[in-house]
């Protein structure tokens, strides 16, 4: 009888608290890769003598050690507790984050960003978040991982301005020092009272009817596969590439750091509304549709940048388009739920991670190179124009498929 009501409290609680958690891990792990490379790039890059393409070195090689760890940590989530996967994913990173800040080689700092960062951001990353999230929730799913992927625009949002304080105070070191800190003690302490079982355990009591398991062989044979991978891909590699570029963008048009990190952390607070209204609508439409006004937003903002606007006009631009960016996440998720299920959803998101790592290592270094080259990032905006018509031709043959 005790255990049964334990395991009754469970339901009721459990889910809600794993969702506050998974949202911490991603707000200080994937907030601040995410949205504060670009904070970083120029002092690291004047501490090192590195141009902007050689700076990019630094993200990709996260974007690459995430995207190798991927599949390894996605058939863990489905085989062992939650908590293990995010205790150790905030250790790894947050050392890493340490011993970044305390090294003077670049060869030690790449090696840390790789093998430590790299490894528990994707840990506590997107693939975690999602898979835990699509697991323990069978009811609003869609609003549960729009709330989850809110927590990266949340951290560009609240984390990045502390970030840019701390850096013109204290200096880059700091800030990331602070940053693998504020990890390794507080998701590193919340995850371990998670409590989420692997797949076999909890994931099928999440679908009304148990789903099949996916293998990676039978994934890359699938259509909806490629279909959901290479349409996501691109639009995240663009987003990646206007990320990476922002904050160097406004500066070299003569605004102020603080004003460049200002547009920034908008399209991450605007994305905060854009992921919990896609993520909510996604339960009701189509999602193919969905994607498709992301595409738009993040076109007319492209389009918008090439014309040089004045900061007033960049500032309602990026508030605009933040919904667009808000909304890529739970629309992937979204889109594997309904078409692979919740019991295998670790392993197919975890495939797909590395089928778009080389999308997001072409755009990020792309940008720099069309920067060093030109001394504008016009003509890399001009390219990530073509790709998202491309990412529009990829969901097409994506099938529609019914909420499970």
């Amino acid at each position: 009888m005790h255990e049964q009501l334990v395991a009754e409290r469970g339901m009721t609680r459990g889910p809600y608290f794993t969702l506050f958690v998974l949202f911490c891990s991603q707000m200080f792990a994937i907030g601040t890769i995410a949205y504060g490379f670009g904070l970083l790039a120029k002092p690291i890059a004047s501490e090192f003598s590195l141009s902007r393409a050689d700076m990019n070195i630094g993200l990709m090689t996260l974007i690459l050690g995430m995207a190798i760890f991927s599949p390894l940590i996605g058939r863990a989530l489905d085989r062992l507790p939650g908590r293990v996967i995010l205790s150790a994913g905030a250790v790894l990173f947050g050392v890493g984050c340490l011993a970044i800040a305390l090294s003077a080689s670049l060869g030690a700092m790449i090696f840390a960003a790789f093998f430590l960062v790299a490894f528990g951001g994707a840990a506590l990353g997107p693939l975690t978040g999602s898979t835990l999230t699509a697991r323990v929730f069978s009811e609003n799913r869609g609003r549960a991982l729009g709330i989850v992927s809110v927590s990266t625009s949340v951290g560009g949002m609240l984390l990045l301005p502390v970030m840019a304080w701390i850096v013109e105070g204290h200096g880059w070191r700091a800030a990331i020092g602070a940053v693998g800190l504020a990890v390794l003690v507080l998701i590193g302490g919340l995850g371990w009272l998670v409590r989420t079982g692997p797949a076999e355990q909890d994931g099928l009591a999440a679908d009304a009817a148990p789903a099949p398991q996916w293998t990676a062989g039978a994934c890359l044979r699938t259509v909806d596969f490629w279909a959901i991978a290479l349409s996501i891909g691109l639009v995240m590699a663009v987003d990646q590439a206007l990320l990476v570029s922002l904050i160097p963008y406004g500066t070299d048009r003569g605004f102020s750091l603080q004003s460049a990190t200002l547009v920034v952390s908008l399209i991450s607070g605007m994305a905060i509304a854009g992921k919990l209204a896609v993520g909510t609508l996604a339960d009701r439409v189509d999602p193919r549709w969905l994607f498709l006004g992301i595409i738009v937003l993040t076109a007319a903002f492209l389009l918008l940048l090439t014309f040089d606007p004045g900061y007033p006009t960049l500032i309602g631009a990026a508030a605009v388009v933040g919904i667009g960016f808000g909304g890529t996440m739970p629309l992937w998720a979204t889109f594997i739920a309904r078409h692979f299920g919740t019991s295998s959803f670790g392993t197919v998101m975890g495939l797909m991670v590395p089928l778009q790592m080389p999308l997001n290592l072409i755009a990020i270094s792309y940008v720099g190179h069309a920067y060093d080259r030109s001394g504008s990032y016009h003509p890399a905006y001009f390219i990530c124009l073509a790709v998202l018509l491309v990412a529009l031709l990829a969901v097409l043959p994506l099938r529609r498929v019914p909420a499970r």
